[in-house]
């Protein structure tokens, strides 16, 4: 029996902690203020992490076009082995030549006045079996500086500062990329928060809806059990509390999906547990009235808005294009410089009797320092200056290209005024909502307040019989449409708050503005 009731024991153990392992948890619970919220996406939301990468590859792009004046180093090794056959009177028979040589050079072109240099040593060792040789073997060095330096063209610009510059140019128009980017993310949380707390209230007021008017079936049931009220009174309220839970369940839903919607922004979207985590939005939304300083609002965004930023960029780069275009008309001359010097040393080869002589061995030996002595002492100098001018006749199609720019440099202008227009158009249009839903917010609270008036007058004389279900069921209607619509003024005036906040430093989401942008962010 003991051993029975022991074995029931354990099983009834393994049972509880196997339905305890298989329960599922209950999801974490996060209270959040919109300031929590804003930080959460600025540390997780993915497609803000996906645009910080956009300045990082405009910086590998400047990186790339300063590269072109980085200097070159050039180095090579090669062994050659030849046999020639006998081909004439001076050659009666073969001839054996091994060439061992190397270089080594180094080239540049400066940032600075479109100057380039090179400048190169090679060692040359030769060994052969020719009678006409003076060496063998041969050893012999040479040292070559050359200087190309244009005097018109390319001489304060020329293509490679130019696409510098662009370069350097874009990497800042990627900055105010990421600053909208960053913006938009802000503003879309902020309105994800509100949203959230708007259907929460909603929730709320159709939770009180129902309860009024389960509490008029109450009353009715009441009324018709004793033969107070007809049965009509009765099925009356009762289709109304179905409506009323109907429009709870919809609003319900609409808090899941608000809460979906303020997950993907503040929570990594691909990690499955953060979809069970429950939002608890622990701020009230705003409805004070503030004081709006339009002129100063109009001032910042002209000074601050990203795609007014990346317009005077976009006027930079032309400008820029502008002084590569008109350089490129100029004729091209350029002053050219350089200077070469010889060694030359080796086993000298001992000759007697007549042209070409007979050889008799080896003479005097000249090592590899003294040729490289004869190097760096200038005995075997060559020095080459020279001019060259280069200029296309008729119309050529740098003046295209020249006019070209000039008109893109005014397009980007007026393009900047037009941009220019439409912010001062849309923070204005922005501080009138707010005004008018602000007054929305006033004249929605006292229609709630009237009808909670007029239910409540309703309701007691109902009680009394001097009204009827029909009335009551009627003003618990304009009740609920009136905290609707209440919610909704509120709601629109949080939101105008956000844009016009958001206004100041970036586009609407969404919109093509600036440089071409295009955002991914999420329209409101």
């Amino acid at each position: 029996m003991r051993r029975t009731l022991s074995l029931t024991v354990i099983a009834a153990s393994f049972a509880a902690s196997a339905s305890a392992q298989t329960a599922p948890r209950a999801p974490a619970t996060l209270r959040l203020t919109v300031d929590d919220a804003v930080k959460m996406a600025l540390d997780h939301n993915v497609d803000l992490n996906a645009d910080r990468f956009d300045p990082q590859i405009s910086d590998t792009r400047v990186a790339a076009a300063a590269g072109a004046f980085r200097p070159t180093v050039t180095s090579a090794v090669n062994s050659n082995n030849q046999l020639l056959p006998p081909t004439s009177l001076l050659f009666p028979v073969a001839t054996q030549t091994d060439v061992i040589s190397s270089n080594t050079g180094v080239s540049q072109k400066l940032p600075w006045f479109g100057t380039s240099y090179g400048v190169a040593w090679t060692t040359t060792h030769t060994d052969s079996d020719s009678f006409l040789n003076s060496y063998n073997p041969l050893l012999q060095s040479g040292l070559l500086l050359n200087v190309s330096q244009p005097l018109i063209r390319d001489l304060r610009i020329d293509q490679a500062r130019q696409q510098l510059a662009t370069s350097r140019t874009n990497r800042d128009i990627a900055d105010t990329r990421l600053r909208e980017s960053l913006v938009h993310t802000t503003a879309n949380v902020k309105a994800a928060y509100w949203n959230l707390v708007s259907a929460l209230a909603t929730v709320d007021a159709r939770k009180s809806a129902l309860d009024l008017a389960q509490e008029l079936v109450r009353v009715n049931k009441a009324k018709v059990d004793v033969g107070a009220s007809p049965p009509l009174d009765l099925v009356s309220a009762q289709a109304e509390v179905a409506a009323d839970q109907e429009q709870l369940i919809i609003a319900e839903t609409a808090v899941k999906q608000a809460e979906d919607r303020l997950r993907l922004l503040i929570f990594d979207p691909t990690q499955r547990e953060n979809w069970n985590v429950k939002v608890d939005a622990v701020d009230s939304p705003p409805i004070a009235t503030p004081t709006i300083d339009l002129d100063a609002a109009v001032t910042n965004a002209i000074a601050e808005r990203a795609d007014l930023t990346r317009g005077r960029k976009d006027i930079d780069n032309a400008q820029t294009a502008v002084q590569y275009a008109d350089n490129q008309r100029l004729p091209d001359v350029r002053l050219n410089a350089s200077y070469q010097a010889s060694g030359l040393g080796g086993t000298q080869v001992l000759r007697t009797g007549g042209f070409p002589g007979t050889i008799i061995g080896p003479g005097a030996i000249t090592d590899f320092g003294s040729v490289l002595g004869q190097l760096f002492a200038h005995d075997y100098p060559t020095w080459a200056v020279g001019v060259s001018v280069n200029y296309p006749l008729g119309e050529s199609a740098d003046r295209a290209g020249f006019a070209r720019a000039k008109l893109e440099k005014s397009q980007a202008a007026d393009r900047l005024k037009r941009t220019e227009a439409k912010v001062i158009q849309q923070v204005r249009d922005a501080a009138w909502k707010i005004e008018m839903n602000a007054k929305r917010i006033e004249t929605t609270r006292a229609a709630r307040e009237l009808a909670e008036q007029r239910l409540d007058a309703e309701r007691k004389r109902f009680e009394v019989g001097m009204s009827t279900s029909f009335l009551v069921i009627q003003a618990q209607r304009d009740l609920a449409q009136a905290k609707t619509n209440e919610l909704s003024a509120v709601l629109a005036y949080d939101l105008s708050l956000v844009d016009f906040e958001a206004l100041q430093q970036a586009p609407p989401a969404g919109s093509s503005s600036g440089s071409n942008t295009s955002n991914n962010s999420t329209s409101r």
